[in-house]
């Protein structure tokens, strides 16, 4: 198997190629360790940072914004989104709030990302 991804470490941007052999997983074209990391990572399983909006109640806007606890599975955006979509929340919430655990089996939490008080607190 080749892959060629493009490194999202560093401003650099380098055409990372992952050669797998028997299970060994080599890479040419990064100018750093962590480009390595990066694209052996992106040719197993790549994961992504989940930044969306959930319904919230009782606040001054109609949306609040969340985000991931850590990267998640590529393939597992989609069926969070449509989890996250079913979430409404009622205000105060805090930033960093946990609002969704474990979202999708991922091992990953979804959290609050601003924190917004109620409309009559404002």
């Amino acid at each position: 198997m080749n892959k060629q991804v493009i490194c999202i470490v560093c401003p650099k941007g380098c055409k990372v190629l992952v050669n797998e052999e028997n299970g060994v997983y080599t890479t040419t074209g990064n100018a750093c360790n962590r480009g390595n990391i990066y694209g052996i990572q992106e040719a197993i399983e790549p994961k992504r940072m989940l930044t969306s909006t959930v319904k919230i109640n009782g606040a001054l806007h109609q949306r609040c914004p969340v985000v991931s606890s850590g990267p998640i599975k590529k393939e597992l955006i989609m069926e969070a989104l449509k989890v996250l979509e079913t979430v409404s929340l009622s205000a105060p919430v805090t930033i960093e709030q946990i609002i969704c655990h474990n979202i999708c089996d991922s091992g990953v939490d979804i959290l609050v990302s601003h924190t917004m008080g109620k409309t009559n607190d404002l």
